[in-house]
């Protein structure tokens, strides 16, 4: 199982080499991490507070945050390819990441969604 330690562990290794390759978005800075338990403490405030969907990550384009959710991730691997997913959410337009949504598309088949999952492919370059 992942704790939050192992998991600051991998992040302070692996996300200064993904912002150097990535670099920074034309809207914001760099954007930075936080680690929680899953969503729902972090939303309620109330430690040991659990819910029926856990997220593994998010990005939350208003305060310029990429939230990892230590019980939801399994492994080193997993953790770089939610730092992957959730920074390609950080290059990509706010403005249009809501457009498709009202265009009809769904987490399924949202363009940005899917362009994020493609990314996480890439976690082998920073396993090493």
């Amino acid at each position: 199982m992942m704790t939050e330690e192992i998991v600051k562990n991998i992040v302070n290794k692996v996300y200064p080499k993904i912002k150097a390759d990535y670099g920074l978005s034309k809207w914001n800075d760099f954007p930075k991490v936080e680690i929680h338990r899953n969503i729902y403490e972090m939303l309620s405030g109330i430690e040991d507070m659990e819910g029926e969907d856990n997220a593994q990550a998010n990005f939350c384009r208003h305060s310029n945050t990429i939230e990892l959710f230590y019980s939801e991730i399994r492994d080193t691997n997993h953790v770089i390819q939610c730092l992957l997913h959730e920074y390609r959410h950080y290059l990509q337009s706010g403005t249009w990441f809501k457009r498709y949504y009202t265009m009809g598309y769904d987490y399924s088949n949202h363009p940005y969604e899917l362009a994020a999952k493609e990314e996480e492919n890439n976690w082998k370059k920073y396993a090493k």
